[in-house]
């Protein structure tokens, strides 16, 4: 048609911009050349050339009479212009890749046209790229579009495909599920990596779908998945005992969709597709080491996607979520749901009982010693139940050091109360004396406190330890606390006699020395 330094040739004269449009016009109404031709006295190649030629460089007239002046005017009279032999040698040259490459999870052929054009600027049009295309790779279906209220309901499911990271030490791929989250009238959208679709994963996500949209929505529907469904019914379906105190907890309700229906749900269906084309294909190619530098780059991937204009509607996602959705939406509590982990335990004759998680002690009112308990916690606090009735309530333990104990003083039998104020002494104190010197003597007063039916019956001993380092040195007692270790088995005096005797210290080695005897041959003999 045109060469890559020669202005494109009609019939006649050239026209002005406005005439071009004119005739593109016409041709749009009439859908005939002849017809065009009549109606603006020109001739029939006259219109087939401006035709033909706005049509090689965008498949729809339509798009091509919306273009700025400077655009326009590109197509019709730019000398400078890539030819059209050009941009099809081009566009050949790399079809194989783009076949190879929609094969892949997510990849579409706008992503592949994106970055056709930031190569080449001059390149085709979105809409002849797709018509080139059409013949190899077919046609896409178009989904019903549903209404829904703002801000009424959150569709939750899981991607079929996986993402991963890889270890960097050990090299060891991890596998993560993708859990996506949208609201189905703006179709903002939430998604997230997790280690596994566990009930406690399940739920950490979903706290921060809620932290990204900022508002909770009055109910949540998603389908059978196990950690949300533990018994499938299409009127009464029986939810996850945590999913229901979720539920509780930010007075949402839960739905399931009927079984094998997906279109109950086809919102997040549609979010799953768009995940796959705007956060798996573009992150195809990178390689990430922790779940937390994958999480990262698949959040700026959803900025782009909840920021990015709808094709058919003015606007974006997030746009409408702000504008729409999120007056509808109620407020966020001030704390966030946690899962309540419960555990049996026998309260012990120190009148506390073991959380075995952390390996610490919290105390009961001591007429409850030898009674079984329910004992219910999250990160931050322990209740402990006897007979449905709640007996115990502490702030749990920070840090992870093992072995410490939480004592309220009304708790205490009232001789361990006067006790206790009259040496000003308590297990966590010698607890933490006894870390200070070393893990084996932390380990020694831990099992000292727990010799005697009463722990306060056993400070006077655990003093006794620390006087020990005072007198010995803390690395000779911390010797001598390993060497119990091994006997698993420990008391003051046992400490005490070892130190006395200089058994915590290591044998001495004397130099050994060749005897003389007739038959014993000396070095000189080998010389």
């Amino acid at each position: 048609m045109f060469g890559a330094n020669q202005k494109p040739t009609y019939m006649g004269k050239i026209k002005r911009m406005d005439q071009v449009k004119s005739i593109l016009r016409s041709y749009l109404q009439t859908g005939s050349i002849k017809a065009t031709a009549r109606s603006l006295c020109i001739s029939k190649n006259t219109v087939k050339a401006y035709v033909r030629r706005g049509l090689e460089f965008e498949n729809s007239l339509e798009a091509l009479l919306s273009l700025p002046d400077s655009e326009f005017q590109k197509v019709f009279y730019s000398s400078t212009g890539a030819s059209v032999n050009d941009r099809q040698t081009v566009f050949e040259e790399q079809m194989d890749y783009w076949l190879k490459e929609l094969k892949r999870v997510g990849v579409t052929k706008q992503l592949l046209w994106e970055e056709y054009r930031a190569e080449h600027s001059d390149g085709y049009g979105y809409s002849r790229f797709c018509t080139l295309l059409k013949e190899k790779v077919g046609s896409r279906n178009l989904t019903l579009m549903l209404s829904h209220n703002p801000g009424e309901v959150m569709q939750i499911d899981f991607t079929g495909k996986t993402r991963s990271w890889v270890d960097r030490e050990t090299g060891l791929i991890h596998k993560c599920e993708i859990l996506v989250i949208v609201l189905p009238f703006s179709q903002y959208t939430f998604a997230i990596a997790l280690p596994s679709q566990k009930t406690s994963d399940f739920i950490h996500g979903l706290n921060q779908a809620l932290l990204y949209f900022g508002r909770l929505p009055k109910m949540i529907l998603s389908d059978n998945l196990k950690a949300y469904v533990t018994k499938a019914d299409r009127y009464e379906p029986k939810f996850n005992e945590l999913c229901g105190q979720l539920g509780a907890h930010y007075g949402i309700e839960l739905r399931a969709t009927r079984v094998a229906k997906p279109q109950d749900k086809g919102s997040v269906e549609n979010a799953v597709t768009n995940v796959y084309r705007k956060i798996f294909a573009p992150l195809r190619n990178e390689i990430y080491h922790s779940i937390e530098e994958l999480n990262a780059a698949i959040f700026t991937q959803l900025e782009i996607l909840n920021n990015k204009p709808y094709q058919k509607k003015q606007g974006c996602r997030r746009a409408v979520f702000e504008e729409f959705e999120k007056e509808a939406m109620r407020d966020l509590p001030p704390d966030l749901f946690e899962i309540k982990k419960i555990t049996k335990a026998k309260v012990q004759r120190n009148y506390h009982v073991f959380l075995g998680e952390e390996k610490n002690y919290y105390s009961v009112p001591f007429r409850y010693v030898g009674k079984q308990t329910t004992v219910v916690y999250t990160s931050k606090i322990v209740e402990v139940y006897f007979d449905n009735q709640r007996i115990a309530l502490h702030r749990r333990i920070d840090g992870f050091n093992a072995y410490l104990f939480r004592t309220e003083e009304t708790h205490m039998p009232k001789s361990h109360q006067e006790w206790k104020l009259a040496q000003g002494y308590d297990a966590a104190y010698f607890l933490e004396q006894g870390e200070k010197i070393g893990t084996a003597t932390h380990w020694a007063i831990n099992q000292i406190l727990f010799s005697r039916n009463h722990e306060s019956q056993t400070y006077n001993s655990c003093r006794g330890v620390l006087h020990l380092a005072k007198k010995y040195s803390n690395e000779r007692l911390e010797n001598a606390a390993k060497r119990c270790q091994q006997a698993e088995k420990v008391t003051y005096t046992m400490l005490r006699n070892i130190l006395k005797r200089g058994l915590d210290k290591p044998a001495e080695i004397l130099p050994f020395s060749m005897p003389d005897h007739e038959n014993i041959r000396g070095a000189q003999a080998y010389q």
